[in-house]
């Protein structure tokens, strides 16, 4: 069994940036240069997560500030989730 590669987040307080409304966002799982990238762009570790989290999710930075910090955490568990082995989750889903 392959884990999932991408998983949707419906957002509980969608939000609008330059016009366009996001109402859920589509997260990819995360690749070793998504890492390289957000930490050589950014100094600060707050601003590494949301460049890291705007690469996986394909919008902009600016979108990922303005989510609600409710959606922010559950995108945030996302990636946590991403980052677990399959074995981890499997266990975690089936007690």
């Amino acid at each position: 069994m392959y884990p999932v590669e991408n998983k949707e987040i419906e957002l509980g307080y969608p939000v609008t940036v330059k016009g366009k409304e996001y109402k859920s966002l589509t997260m990819r799982r995360p690749k070793v240069r998504d890492q390289l990238i957000a930490d050589k762009q950014n100094q600060d570790d707050f601003d590494k997560e949301v460049h890291l989290l705007s690469l996986l999710t394909e919008v902009e930075k600016e979108v990922i500030q303005e989510l609600d910090l409710n959606d922010f955490e559950e995108v945030q568990q996302t990636l946590v989730g991403f980052r677990k082995k399959s074995s981890e989750k499997e266990t975690s889903s089936k007690e």
